[in-house]
């Protein structure tokens, strides 16, 4: 299954907030810290995962990850880790670690 991930302005549009909502766990669109940046896992016209990257440009952190129930078992958090890692990187922003998604992705 094909994710593309996007980082997304906050505040959230309703539409999306929402939809982000049925994720499980439920992400909320309040940012951890002023530095965070969300980043949505699209599955064609449909958001299907979520996370959050945090910390220093020097240091960052990807974290509260969460997934479509219907997902779960496909390796979306994974490809969503990899593409937030590529972006934070191309951005100028090393990540050095990740929350512990995969009991979530299984």
């Amino acid at each position: 299954m094909p994710v593309i991930a996007r980082a997304h302005p906050l505040p959230l549009d309703a539409d999306l907030n929402d939809r982000l909502a049925r994720l499980s766990p439920a992400l909320t669109a309040t940012a951890p810290t002023p530095d965070a940046v969300l980043y949505v896992g699209w599955f064609n016209t449909k958001p299907i995962s979520a996370a959050w990257a945090v910390g220093p440009d020097d240091g960052r952190q990807l974290q509260g990850f969460a997934i479509h129930p219907a997902t779960r078992g496909r390796g979306v958090l994974a490809r969503l880790a990899q593409e937030m890692r590529e972006q934070e990187n191309a951005a100028g922003r090393r990540v050095l670690s990740a929350d512990d998604y995969s009991l979530l992705d299984i």
